[in-house]
């Protein structure tokens, strides 16, 4: 008779150990080299803004306003760099005359997925078309506009501009820290959990303009002509990475079955510091720190232990640091 060889459980066992073990060792190894394949298309994405910008600057003599306020042709960043983008089939669709148009329908033009617009890192929420994860620097101190020190590289133009009516779009001639030290375009973190959690709380006192909204709103690329002007804003209020630290919870029920007291109102004042500050906040989801566009078309990758002086000066077209060497 033939015997007939086969593994024992033990040797089985064995065998699916060690799988296990190399599928454990080669995962991060799969994971790190995605990740660094979506930095470098991130990358590739903040190089194609930063010549776009150049190319809308050759052509204007000035570069864009991160949205044109004021005037009958309302028009933001993102929109006016769409022919420099290879998006000129939408920019030539919208509706400039009559702007709610592009916002409306079953499929409206603000909603138009931009490649450009949105770095591969970063997770899609439904609403992605009306987003980008990337944002113009506007200096130290964007939000709110009507305190923005317009020091950055973009902030709101025309007569209804803050904090000054009729302001213009920068030149690079005016950049006399040099375009190489300064920044043009950089990331951002859509959404915040922590921050959110405010919109139900009751605030003292209420703030009339703009009213309280959560954070994703500011990050249209498109934004519509409300308070949302200045979405495509990044500042150096904050360090990079910050997130919202405190989160809000009405109180429970003392009783069982009974209703919850009612929650003390939160100061507005010291809340609104925060909160304006995350608006602008730089951040990603790559790991270590941000992907930046200079003002010259350069990528740099900035930590988030970049101290706050050095993102405030990397942040001026004109302050005057003397940026330590790289």
């Amino acid at each position: 008779m033939r015997r007939r060889s086969a593994f024992t459980l033990i040797e089985l066992l064995v065998v699916i150990a060690i799988i296990a073990i190399l599928v454990g060792l080669l995962l991060p190894a799969v994971q790190k080299v995605r990740e660094a394949a979506a930095r470098v298309r991130c990358q590739n994405n903040l190089k194609q803004l930063g010549l776009a910008a150049h190319g809308y600057h050759d052509a204007m003599s000035k570069l864009p306003g991160v949205a044109d306020v004021g005037g009958p042709r309302y028009t933001t960043l993102f929109i006016e760099l769409l022919p420099y983008t290879e998006q000129n089939p939408l920019y030539q669709q919208w509706d400039f005359a009559n702007p709610g148009n592009n916002f409306i329908g079953a499929s409206p033009r603000a909603a138009t997925l931009l490649p450009l617009a949105f770095c591969p890192s970063h997770l899609k929420p439904d609403n992605a078309g009306y987003l980008t994860t990337y944002g113009g620097n506007g200096g130290r101190i964007a939000f709110p506009p009507a305190q923005c020190t317009v020091d950055g590289m973009f902030f709101t133009t025309g007569p209804s501009s803050q904090p000054q009516p009729n302001q213009s779009g920068v030149t690079f001639v005016g950049v006399s820290d040099g375009l190489s030290n300064t920044i043009l375009f950089g990331e951002r973190i859509l959404g915040d959990a922590n921050m959110d959690t405010y919109l139900s709380a009751p605030l003292t006192p209420m703030p009339a303009n703009p009213p309280v909204q959560s954070e994703i709103l500011y990050t249209r690329w498109a934004p519509p002509f409300d308070q949302n002007a200045s979405g495509g804003l990044l500042s150096a209020q904050v360090t990079v990475g910050y997130t919202h630290p405190t989160s809000w919870a009405p109180p429970p029920a003392l009783i069982p079955g009974q209703p919850p007291p009612p929650p003390p109102p939160v100061p507005w004042g010291p809340l609104s510091t925060l909160w304006y500050a995350r608006l602008g906040a730089y951040g990603s989801m790559h790991i270590g720190g941000v992907n930046v566009a200079m003002a010259d078309g350069s990528i740099t990758f900035m930590s988030k232990t970049l101290s706050l002086p050095l993102l405030s000066a990397m942040s001026t077209r004109n302050g005057g640091e003397v940026l330590p060497s790289q």
